[in-house]
């Protein structure tokens, strides 16, 4: 029988070897993709904490505002 493996599996390793770069290269925009769908939902999430945290500061001083209103008539009223 001839060798013919030897020739056509050196020629189909370095076919496979250039396919497994083109696969590894797909992984890699795959992975990358995968990364920034992940920190846009990183950042939807922390957009949506600020904005909790910036209402909840704006109802906390306007209670302490009331407070402080209601606070200085009892003192007026205790002079």
């Amino acid at each position: 029988m001839p060798k013919t493996n030897a020739s056509t599996s050196g020629t189909g390793g370095t076919a496979g070897g250039l396919a497994g770069l083109g696969l590894a290269g797909l992984g890699t925009v795959a992975a990358d993709a995968a990364g920034e769908a992940a920190f846009q939902a990183q950042i939807a999430t922390l957009t949506a904490a600020s904005l909790k945290a910036s209402e909840r500061s704006v109802m906390l001083r306007a209670v302490n505002l009331e407070l402080s209103a209601i606070k200085k008539v009892a003192d007026e009223r205790v002079q």
